[in-house]
């Protein structure tokens, strides 16, 4: 029988409610206050342009503030000791918590990670009972933040809570800022944009501004790369368009990746259009082992999209992140 997680906690559980509204802090310009809502879903960018920095220090390592310990690498190491336990329930959960969290921090802040371990996972069965917020309204974005900042207070001090969910608090009052503004007529686009710039500044520390950049400007690449492909441009036009708004470097970097985009697709149409009993020696022959591994899961997805002539689209490569959509792994 399959175990849950107690309290049926997932990674990150407390920030479900959010989540629908993941990445509003990040993009870079706001839509117009009469656009249509629209969810955005996007792939794999590629790491030509720029590479998202990571912000979050590992656990140790030096921090502004009076307490090393409460930094959110805590709260991550809590989440993969719930993962990794699959308990049932929070006593079973606690009782085998402190060799999880032995495996994750020094042993000198296992005893006291204990406490707020506990005191996480109340927090979190308490938040699990929060509505969620209504999608596309920054007035019950709000409201939801306000109940869930009060859940916090209700378990932990104030700088613990400014220590484990700072950064997360701060990201979720920017998003209902922009959402906010972003539906707010009376503005103009230059207003907006000088507002949302100085709610960045006011909320998101260096680090986290340059993380927004960088994300920003992978979306930008993939969104000018999804146009290109959506009217067929050529070699040519790629090359010259991506010249003009990211160097010619970076204009280089992504042709040759889309050389291996193509190339990792036409080794999928061969194997997909191949008789059965020729597959098998098709997978050894067109795939290395990492390839192979994940082949099943591209040729899933490839199949399930339509692209505008209804016809089943190019699958993105099953490499992971940092690489644009098709690309085989090396």
């Amino acid at each position: 029988m399959k175990k849950t997680r107690p309290l049926q906690l997932g990674a990150m559980a407390g920030a479900a409610a959010l989540a629908i509204l993941a990445g509003w802090w990040l993009v870079d310009g706001l839509p117009p206050a009469d656009a249509p809502e629209t969810v955005v879903a996007t792939s794999a960018a590629t790491s030509a342009i720029s590479a998202v920095p990571e912000t979050t220090p590992p656990m140790g390592d030096a921090r502004p503030g009076p307490d090393a310990m409460l930094t959110p690498s805590l709260i991550l190491s809590f989440e993969s000791a719930l993962a990794e336990a699959q308990a049932t329930g929070k006593a079973a959960f606690m009782a085998m918590a402190p060799s999880l969290l032995a495996k994750r921090l020094p042993a000198e802040l296992v005893a006291r990670a204990m406490g707020l371990l506990e005191r996480y996972i109340d927090m979190q069965e308490a938040m699990q009972a929060l509505p969620p917020p209504d999608a596309g309204d920054p007035a019950s974005l709000r409201k939801t933040i306000e109940a869930r900042a009060e859940v916090r207070r209700r378990y932990f001090a104030p700088e613990e809570i400014e220590g484990l969910f700072g950064d997360e608090i701060r990201q979720d009052t920017l998003m209902a800022d922009k959402m906010a503004l972003a539906r707010n007529s009376n503005l103009t686009p230059e207003e907006r944009e000088a507002a949302a710039k100085r709610s960045e500044e006011a909320l998101l520390t260096p680090e986290q501004r340059e993380q927004r950049r960088a994300f920003t400007a992978q979306v930008d690449v993939q969104r000018q790369t999804d146009a290109m492909n959506a009217r067929g441009a050529s070699a040519q036009e790629r090359f010259a368009e991506r010249s003009a708004a990211y160097g010619y470097e970076a204009a280089r970097q992504l042709a040759a990746l889309d050389q291996e985009n193509q190339d990792w697709n036409n080794r999928l149409d061969q194997y997909a259009a191949a008789p059965a009993e020729q597959q098998e020696q098709l997978r050894e022959s067109l795939f290395n082992e990492r390839e192979r591994l994940r082949l099943a899961g591209a040729l899933a997805l490839r199949g399930s999209r339509i692209t505008p002539s209804g016809q089943p689209g190019q699958a993105p490569s099953p490499s992971g992140a940092g690489q644009t959509p098709g690309r085989s792994p090396s």
